[in-house]
C-alpha cells in the first residue's frame, strides 16, 4: 500500500555521472544503496527518461547536478519531473553559487524536500520562508566518515610516519571571500614556516597536484598530521555577477591582492550569512588516525579544541606551540586516539546513521501518489550495478596510460609537451584520436 510507511518504497536518484571519481560523491551516493531500507536506483541525469517516474515514490536530485547552473539535468528528466506526482526531493551543496538560480529551479521543478548544507539559524536567510512556503528543509552536512572504513589497511603508528605535515589544499577565486583564502593560506605559510625549519612536509595546492580515490588515504597514512580550515563559503553570490566583476578585475590587474578586492567587493559580504562547516576530509583524517591541526572555528559543533585537534590561530601566533605540540609522539597519539573514539567510534558520523535519518524523515514526508494504473518500467531504471563502488572503480583507478605519464620525470612530461605544442595544428589533430585509442586501450578491465 503506498500509505504504508513500513513498506519498502522505490526512490530514484539522479546523480552527475562524471563526478563520481570524487570519493566522498561515491561514498555519498553509495550509501543509500547500502544503508536504506527503501529500494534506491541510480540513474546519470544527463540521460534521456525513458520510463514513467511515478512507478517511485520519491525522486531525488543528488548535489553532484549542481542545480545552480543550467545544464546537469536533461531536459528530458526536467521534463518528467514537472509531471512527476511524487516527493521531490534535492540534496544541495554549494549554496552560496548563483542562489537565485538554484531557487528558481527549485521552483520550477516542484521541490517539496530539501536537505541543506546552510545551518539552521541561517536556512530564512537564504531560503525565505515567504518564497518556500510549502518546502521543507533539513540541514545535513557535506560528507560523512568514509564508507569503506572497515576495509581500510592498517597505517603505520604515528611515530613511524616520515612526513610531519601533509596537505592538499585548493586555490579558490577571490570570490568566494575569507574561507576560500584561507585553504590556500594556511598550507603556503606552514609550509614556508616548515621550509625554513628543515622539517619535512608534503604540502602543496594546485589541481594537478590533488590526489583521489585509495591514494589518498595512503598519503594521509604516511602523514604525521594534516592541516583543515572550515569548509563552504560566507559570501553569498545570489545571481552570478559578483565572479564576474571580480574576474573582470583580476583580467584588467592581475596582480590586485586579495586584500584589496575584498575591501572593494566583499566587505559587506563577508559574514552576512554564516556557512562555514566542517569538511569530510576532517573525517577521512581521523579514520587515518592523522593528527589535525585546524584553523579556529566551529567545525559544526562536531570537534572540540585540544580534545580532537590543535587549535591554530589565523595569524600563525601560536605556530611554535603547534609544531612543538607534533613533534611530542606521545600527546599526538592520544589525541588521535580521543578523536577517533569520540567521532568515529560514536557512530553519530557515519554513513549509515545518515541514511537513517534520511529515510525518516523521507517517511514523514511521502506523498500518495494517485496511480490511475500500475507504474510500470521497460527497464529497470538503474545504470549503477548491485554495488556502486564496483561500477564506477575505474574512476579511481588511474588508467596504465596516466600511471606510465605520472611516472616519467617531470623534464621528460615537460618535454614531450613542449614536442607535441611544436606540431602544426593539422599533424595534432591527426594525432588525437590515436592517443584517444592508446588510453582507452590502456584502460583497466572491468
Amino acid at each position: 500500500m503506498i500509505g504504508n510507511n513500513d513498506a519498502k518504497k522505490n526512490i530514484l536518484i539522479l546523480y552527475d555521472h562524471h563526478e563520481t571519481h570524487v570519493k566522498t560523491i561515491a561514498d555519498y551516493l553509495e550509501s543509500f544503496q547500502r544503508f536504506s531500507r527503501h529500494n534506491a536506483s541510480y540513474v546519470s541525469s544527463f540521460s534521456k527518461c525513458r520510463f514513467d517516474l511515478n512507478y517511485f515514490d520519491a525522486v531525488v536530485l543528488h548535489y553532484s547536478v549542481r542545480v545552480c547552473y543550467p545544464g546537469p539535468l536533461s531536459a528530458s528528466f526536467a521534463a518528467a519531473l514537472k509531471q512527476y506526482r511524487g516527493l521531490k526531493v534535492l540534496f544541495i551543496q554549494d549554496e552560496y553559487e548563483n542562489t537565485h538560480f538554484a531557487q528558481e529551479t527549485m521552483r520550477d521543478l516542484g521541490i517539496g524536500l530539501v536537505f541543506t548544507c546552510v545551518p539552521d539559524e541561517s536556512i530564512a536567510k537564504v531560503y525565505p520562508p515567504d518564497q518556500f512556503a510549502n518546502v521543507k528543509f533539513v540541514n545535513v552536512l557535506t560528507g560523512y566518515v568514509p564508507i569503506e572504513l572497515s576495509q581500510m589497511k592498517a597505517f603505520a603508528p604515528l611515530r613511524e610516519r616520515s612526513t610531519l605535515i601533509g596537505y592538499r589544499g585548493r586555490n579558490l577565486g577571490y570570490w568566494y571571500g575569507d574561507l576560500g583564502q584561507e585553504k590556500q593560506h594556511i598550507g603556503a605559510r606552514m609550509k614556508e614556516i616548515c621550509a625554513g625549519r628543515g622539517l619535512n612536509t608534503d604540502i602543496a595546492w594546485d589541481e594537478k597536484d590533488r590526489i583521489y580515490g585509495a591514494g589518498w588515504f595512503d598519503f594521509l597514512g604516511r602523514c604525521k598530521a594534516t592541516l583543515g580550515t572550515e569548509s563552504g563559503a560566507n559570501v553569498f553570490d545570489f545571481d552570478g555577477t559578483l565572479a564576474t566583476t571580480i574576474k573582470q578585475e583580476l583580467r584588467r590587474d592581475p596582480n590586485i591582492t586579495y586584500e584589496e578586492v575584498r575591501k572593494k567587493h566583499l566587505a559587506d559580504r563577508e559574514g552576512a550569512i554564516v556557512m562555514n562547516q566542517i569538511s569530510p576530509k576532517v573525517f577521512e583524517a581521523i579514520a587515518c588516525r592523522t593528527a589535525l591541526v585546524l584553523f579556529e572555528g566551529r567545525y559544526s559543533r562536531v570537534l572540540e579544541p585540544d580534545q580532537h585537534f590543535i587549535a591554530l590561530k589565523k595569524d600563525f601566533s601560536n605556530v611554535d606551540e603547534v609544531l612543538a605540540r607534533l613533534h611530542d609522539d606521545t600527546f599526538l597519539e592520544a589525541l588521535t586516539e580521543r578523536a577517533y573514539a569520540d567521532i568515529i567510534g560514536s557512530g553519530s558520523f557515519t554513513y549509515e546513521a545518515f541514511v537513517t535519518r534520511v529515510d525518516a524523515v523521507l517517511e514523514q514526508t511521502w506523498l500518495p501518489i494517485a496511480r490511475e494504473q500500475a507504474a510500470w518500467l521497460p527497464l529497470p531504471p538503474c545504470d549503477a550495478l548491485a554495488d556502486f563502488h564496483a561500477t564506477y572503480r575505474k574512476n579511481f583507478e588511474p588508467s596504465s596510460a596516466k600511471r606510465l605519464w605520472q611516472a616519467m620525470p617531470g623534464g621528460m612530461r615537460a618535454r614531450i609537451k613542449r614536442v607535441y605544442a611544436a606540431f602544426p595544428s593539422p599533424i595534432r589533430s591527426l594525432c588525437r584520436p590515436i592517443l584517444a585509442g592508446l588510453r582507452a586501450w590502456m584502460k583497466p578491465a572491468h
